[in-house]
């Protein structure tokens, strides 16, 4: 493995458990905020499904610049 598939292999780890624990606090605080009307849940909802939003696009955006610089590389 090249050191850029070594770092996106390890970027795409990351994000994707950012995301199941974006994912599974979502749910939680979604579910507190309809079924148990706990409103200061609503924000925390809003707030985990940017972060795991933000996650997935520092994702592609990291390899974007890795395919960038291995085009400009070649």
């Amino acid at each position: 493995m090249t050191a850029d598939a070594v770092l996106q292999k390890k970027r795409l780890t990351v994000m994707l458990a950012i995301t199941v624990v974006c994912f599974v606090l979502a749910g939680a605080a979604i579910f507190g905020a309809v079924s148990l009307k706990i409103d200061w849940l609503l924000p925390v909802f809003l707030l985990a499904v940017a972060g795991g939003l933000g996650a997935q696009i520092w994702f592609i955006l990291g390899w974007m610049r890795a395919t960038k610089r291995e085009g400009a590389s070649s």
